[in-house]
């Protein structure tokens, strides 16, 4: 029916055929009222009938779309000022949503998990991670590792012969954790590790605790390292069905703790938080360094840190510490001198320096030349003076959504292992004993 069906048969209408009408836009309240054959107790019903209509077309409108339909049949309608509030709030949102996704797009870590889960509905959630190709439920279910720590050396004594001490310096979240949580991962599925032939088993639990973060591809990251604690994890290595095995112990060391290098080079005190602690977990670095033990040496700098130019509470840089690192171990140079094989300068997050290969490559020997030559420059001169090798390695654990969860690419690690492999020798069987500093 057209307006003028309308018009002629309004006296032969039922109250829901007009309401149809009008919801339908055919014709208007108003236009069937100036006819003169609209009775008033069809307009009452057609009226109530409206009326019904307004709050259910409201009430069902949930989108902005569909809220600007119900204006465009309700334009004075009751909820007609509550409508055009809501389109105005929707509309802000739909901004915000969209600007949103266009900058997780532009940067899949602008966010963390926590945030993610609070600026998304589970909807959108779903459909960026089906996107990405990662599990919206990891999102949402997120939960931080927990690591489980060790007593570690405190004498002379604790300290087993005959292992490479492999340490791993750095400021705090330069990736240390992450890095040699992947490595050892990486060992247990694809290599053979033993516990150490030593009376003090060191570090064990929080070696399983770094190896159980990647028992799959996904995973979620750990937190920073306490602010105090250092970790020593002896271990012995050896290739499927190989016979003889090699003896390591991996050291880390907490950024807060690497950070009191520069106390030491500078004669100066920074850290105001956990003194004790610090200086204490410094003086078993010492213990560990003056050990008789070989010793390969990885210092991680932080790609995307150092992009950022960003300097912490002290208003100092990754520079600094590292600067004051090398000072360290220039005037300690009994370290270098007789008992280190080598040194890696680690560049973590390296998938984010621009390039490929060979490119990639030297962008992060300019990124290295511009932000850290000083650093560099000891380094080499003292490896150079001692016939220790040096070598600058790129490192990535793999792809990081929201700043928590990783798809894990396992050659970075790998390469480090097969490093480790060449450069510290098996020893023979029969001579795998427990024997201790003494």
């Amino acid at each position: 029916m057209d307006k003028k069906d309308y018009i002629a048969q309004v006296e032969n209408l039922n109250a829901e055929q007009i309401v149809e009408g009008i919801l339908k836009e055919v014709i208007t309240l108003g236009e069937l009222q100036a006819t003169g054959n609209f009775d008033a107790s069809k307009r009452k019903a057609v009226k109530n009938l409206l009326s019904k209509k307004d709050d259910e077309t409201f009430t069902a409108a949930t989108t902005a779309e569909l809220l600007r339909q119900y204006l465009s049949v309700f334009p004075s309608g009751k909820h007609a000022t509550e409508a055009r509030t809501k389109i105005q709030t929707l509309q802000a949102q739909e901004w915000r949503r969209d600007t949103l996704l266009r900058e997780i797009e532009k940067d899949i870590n602008k966010y963390d998990t926590d945030d993610i889960n609070t600026l998304l509905s589970d909807d959108e959630l779903d459909d960026l991670c089906s996107r990405l190709g990662i599990d919206a439920q990891m999102v949402k279910d997120y939960r931080e590792p927990v690591l489980k720590y060790n007593d570690i050396p405190q004498e002379e004594s604790d300290v087993p012969v005959g292992y490479t001490d492999i340490f791993f310096w750095g400021i705090p979240s330069s990736g240390k954790t992450c890095a040699l949580s992947a490595i050892f991962s990486t060992i247990k599925r694809d290599y053979s590790m033993e516990a150490p032939d030593c009376e003090k088993k060191f570090g064990a639990t929080y070696r399983d605790s770094l190896i159980n973060i990647f028992r799959s591809n996904f995973a979620y990251l750990p937190g920073r390292t306490n602010m105090d604690v250092t970790q020593y994890m002896p271990f012995m290595l050896y290739k499927r069905g190989e016979k003889n095995k090699r003896k390591i112990s991996f050291f880390e060391l907490s950024g807060e703790v690497f950070k009191h290098f520069y106390e030491e080079a500078n004669n100066t005190q920074i850290i105001d938080f956990s003194r004790d602690h610090i200086e204490k977990a410094f003086q078993i670095l010492k213990l560990l360094l003056k050990s008789n033990n070989q010793k390969i040496h990885f210092f991680f700098i932080d790609y995307n840190q150092e992009t950022k130019h960003t300097a912490d509470s002290y208003g100092l840089t990754q520079d600094n510490y590292l600067d004051a690192a090398a000072t360290y171990f220039r005037d300690n140079n009994q370290i270098f001198r007789k008992k280190t094989d080598a040194v890696y300068v680690v560049i973590t997050k390296s998938d984010e320096i621009p390039g490929k290969d060979k490119d990639k490559n030297e962008n992060a020997k300019r990124f290295l030349d511009e932000n850290f030559g000083s650093f560099m420059d000891v380094l080499k001169n003292q490896c150079n003076k001692y016939s220790v090798n040096f070598r600058v390695k790129l490192f990535s654990i793999g792809d990081v959504y929201f700043k928590k969860i990783c798809k894990i690419n396992r050659d970075y690690s790998d390469e480090i292992i097969k490093e480790l492999l060449e450069r510290v020798k098996p020893v023979s069987g029969s001579r795998i004993r427990i024997v201790l500093n003494s």
